[in-house]
């Protein structure tokens, strides 16, 4: 499954590249999601040549949310359309199971590249797009700005028993965000996890006094240097409390990163946004140095009562 997710990505030539422990991870921790039932694994001879899931989540836009996540190899045509066909019949029997128990309304929703082969499938069927998203990377790490961060501020290496605060903060900062979902337990040990597995070396966290004010979560992924010839990293988890915003202390923190991440003789950074953030995320993003290299999209299809 790791390798068919690898292979769209190597296809398309942008994209986090899947490890074995990422994928293990991700399925160690489902939430809302019956694996029995809302998951089908396609194989033909002995290779996984593609599956779909299921999951919903409850936003804090008042809707419940069906995500279809499909992979399919391009080598088998009409594949993906489907299991995706799979996938909306399977949301579309949650929805109905759970007419009873909300009276929020409910969509399927699906993450696709704008331009990409599997955008005009979900067109086809009905969805249409509800939010933008690009992928932006920093060609270099030359000519980083200074970024200073404000009195009082500093950047601190982070310790075991500060990940809680820094969980904490991450969470409060994201509640005004379009497509929030509050976490759970089980998203704190998601979070526990990956810092175990990605380390924390790369993180430049922001504190006033005791207090996390802001924070980006910089991580390397193995097998991406071989697969794309650059060594890059991932400056992502951006956040700012909301009391801190407009400070420049999201500015200072990527400056920080970038800078560190210059000193070790990587060669760029990458980054997923929100085009729509509210915030100007997108405008800080361009404003230090990085540039879109694909753009993508949430599409929706509402599920009727």
């Amino acid at each position: 499954m790791a390798a068919l997710r690898n292979a769209r990505v190597r296809a398309d030539g942008y994209g986090e590249v899947t490890t074995l422990d990422s994928m293990r991870e991700t399925y160690s921790h489902l939430q809302r999601c019956d694996p029995e039932k809302d998951l089908v694994v396609v194989e033909y001879e002995g290779d996984v040549v593609g599956y779909a899931r299921t999951t919903w989540d409850d936003t804090d836009e008042g809707t419940r949310d069906h995500w279809l996540i499909v992979e399919a190899d391009t080598r088998h045509p009409g594949l993906d359309v489907q299991l995706l066909e799979w996938g909306s019949d399977r949301a579309m029997a949650n929805a109905t199971a759970m007419v009873g128990d909300t009276d929020r309304p409910q969509q399927i929703v699906a993450e696709v590249l704008i331009g990409g082969a599997r955008e005009p499938v979900l067109v086809a069927q009905g969805y249409v797009p509800i939010r933008y998203g690009a992928m932006m990377v920093r060609p270099h790490l030359r000519d980083i700005p200074d970024g200073p961060l404000p009195e009082g501020v500093e950047i601190r290496p982070v310790a075991d028993d500060q990940l809680r605060a820094i969980f904490e903060a991450d969470t409060d900062a994201f509640r005004d965000h379009w497509g929030h979902v509050e976490p759970t337990d089980e998203d704190w040990n998601i979070f526990c996890d990956g810092a175990r597995s990605t380390g924390t070396s790369l993180w430049q966290v922001a504190w006033f006094g005791d207090e996390v004010v802001g924070q980006v979560r910089t991580y390397v992924v193995d097998g991406e240097r071989e697969l794309f010839g650059v060594h890059r990293a991932w400056t992502e988890h951006i956040s700012t409390t909301r009391t801190w915003r407009k400070h420049g202390v999201a500015s200072a923190a990527i400056c920080a990163s970038l800078r560190q991440l210059a000193q070790l003789g990587f060669e760029q950074a990458i980054l997923g946004v929100d085009t729509q953030n509210p915030n100007g995320a997108f405008a800080l993003y361009e404003s230090l140095g990085y540039r879109v290299v694909a753009t993508d999209a949430i599409f929706a299809r509402p599920i009727s009562a």
